[in-house]
């Protein structure tokens, strides 16, 4: 048996593995909204933090004025931005009572930005629940309901959801589908929910609910300071203290639009993908390597026989691996709602995001990571 025949049964029973994990994770990743009523209803803080949000912040806002929650503050904060982001909001805040306007205070040296906002949100919050928001979201009315429910449910301590991730250009379905199909397969969920390591966590920033004490209990953001990717930092801390975190499905009450062309989602992708793996090199070799074994070799394989012969079992292995792919990439764009063509680009969006991994790990240790005007610390190298 030759190399590449090894190779392809390896994608074979890796896919098969990935794909019982995303049956398991289809079932057990519940949606917001599907949960019992919570037998009562605290005051929550809604924390959204904004640095150049002209584009996205008014209808962030003006959905989070509209919950059906009966009661719940709104505390926006404005980090410094450079564009129309604060008078859009002081516009927006007029008779408005439960919505709190606050002007940031300058970055510390040894603070990324994101984690410095959230922190002063956190200090003039007064909720027994702590909701953190991308100011890019957009909620429906039950929102703020449903993720109590989901709450009380789990009596978690930290509930994150993934919204849903709207790709409305090509570029965006180049890139969105990576997280989508990486939460779907990442890690089998009632294993995650059971055992304490750390690792076995996915947090996303978008949408973080921690109940107050819990907050606290980890030292909040001030824990994870100088973090790019801050929110899969919070989730490992949760579970190391012995905490409760649950992942939902936030995708029928969240909707965000993170990027909206190529250029932007490479470059947002850039900036969080080696901290998503807490700056470890060997991981984004590993998994470069795999997506290529996985998803570009049984294409690029079954294209090549149709100009050169190739040996039919190796065609066949190619082959099967290749439907395998599709039925995983398939799953995942079912599960997160993405245009039914997606799982056909699987090959362009695994080429793009080996070159965003080695491209996000040269950035970061190279120090020339920006992002919205600010430029961002360099890691500590671990493999």
């Amino acid at each position: 048996m030759n190399f590449l025949s090894c190779l392809l049964m390896f994608a074979a029973l890796a896919l098969l593995y990935l794909l019982g994990v995303q049956l398991i994770n289809f079932f057990s990743l519940k949606k917001l909204g599907t949960f019992p009523a919570a037998p009562d209803y605290p005051f929550v803080s809604v924390l959204v933090p904004a640095r150049n949000e002209e584009r996205n912040i008014e209808k962030c806002v003006q959905s989070l004025c509209a919950q059906d929650y009966p009661n719940y503050e709104i505390l926006v904060l404005d980090d410094g931005s450079e564009d129309q982001t604060w008078p859009i909001l002081t516009r927006l805040a007029q008779g408005k009572a439960n919505l709190r306007l606050l002007e940031g205070r300058p970055l510390p040296a040894d603070w990324a930005g994101k984690c410095w906002a959230c922190h002063q949100l956190a200090e003039k919050a007064q909720g027994e629940f702590l909701l953190f928001v991308d100011a890019d979201t957009v909620h429906a009315p039950a929102m703020l309901r449903t993720v109590v429910d989901a709450a009380r449910f789990y009596q978690a301590d930290l509930v994150t959801g993934l919204p849903r991730e709207r790709a409305e250009t090509f570029g965006e379905l180049l890139t969105i589908p990576l997280i989508n199909w990486g939460i779907s397969a990442a890690l089998p969920l009632p294993l995650a929910f059971a055992l304490p390591a750390p690792f076995l966590s996915i947090t996303v920033g978008q949408f973080l609910c921690f109940r107050r004490e819990a907050y606290a209990r980890i030292g909040g953001h001030r824990a994870v300071k100088d973090h790019v990717c801050e929110d899969m930092a919070l989730g490992r801390l949760v579970k190391a203290k012995g905490l409760r975190w649950r992942l939902v499905d936030a995708g029928p009450v969240v909707q965000c639009r993170m990027y909206t062309n190529l250029r932007e989602a490479v470059d947002g992708l850039s900036k969080t993908l080696f901290g998503a793996i807490n700056f470890r090199l060997g991981l984004v070799f590993l998994f470069s390597l795999l997506l290529a074994v996985l998803f570009c070799l049984p294409p690029w394989l079954v294209l090549k026989s149709i100009v050169v012969p190739l040996p039919r079992a190796l065609v066949g292995q190619a082959g099967t691996a290749l439907v395998l792919a599709f039925l995983s990439w398939a799953i995942a764009s079912l599960r997160f709602r993405l245009p039914w063509y997606t799982a056909f680009l699987y090959p362009l969006i695994s080429g793009l995001s080996i070159f965003i991994f080695l491209r996000s790990a040269y950035l970061t240790l190279t120090g020339r990571v920006s992002w919205k005007g600010r430029r961002l610390g360099r890691p500590k190298l671990r493999w």
